[in-house]
Parts: structure tokens; sequence; C-alpha cells
């Protein structure tokens, strides 16, 4: 799951253009096969009995939030900053 070029072309979200960036930002996380981090589908595995599928989960689920914080201007980042979650971020 490398960044490649053209994903830097992607519009920020700066407050006045939520439609259009949700409009893209979810036609790239779903491209990147990493949606169902959004949509409830894919759940984080139990902590304790499943550490090694957990742990997986936890990487993609930081890669999907690394996205997030890079296409937000850096003042809508302080306001997503407390949450734990790719979900709770896009919540």
């Amino acid at each position: 799951m490398s960044t490649k070029k053209y994903d830097a072309l992607f519009v920020r979200l700066n407050g006045k253009n939520y439609f259009t960036w949700t409009f893209q930002f979810r036609i790239f996380v779903k491209g990147k096969e990493l949606w169902d981090h959004f949509d409830g589908i894919d759940f984080a595995p139990d902590k304790t009995t499943h550490k090694e599928a957990r742990a997986k989960w936890e990487i993609k689920d930081a890669q999907v939030m690394t996205w997030i914080i890079g296409f937000v201007e850096p003042n809508i980042v302080l306001d997503i900053r407390p949450f734990t979650t790719a979900r709770k971020m896009w919540d």
C-alpha cells in the first residue's frame, strides 16, 4: 500500500468542500480495498484471542488514518486527533 504520485493530487478538506472531499476520499479508499474500515464490515479482531490478526488490522487502520490526516487542512487535524480508529475519525 504505497503512496503513488497521483495520490498527492487529492482535494484536501478545508471545511467548505466536504461533499467533494468525501466523494473523492471514498473512491480513493475503496480503490485501496480498505473501505471496510469505515462501513463496519471489518471490525478490529479481539485483542486477546487474535493478536496477529489484530496487529494486521491495526496496521491497515493506521494507513487509512494517515490518509485522512494527509487529505485535510492542518487546522482540521487538531479536531480529529483524539480519535483512535479511522472509523471514529470518519464519523
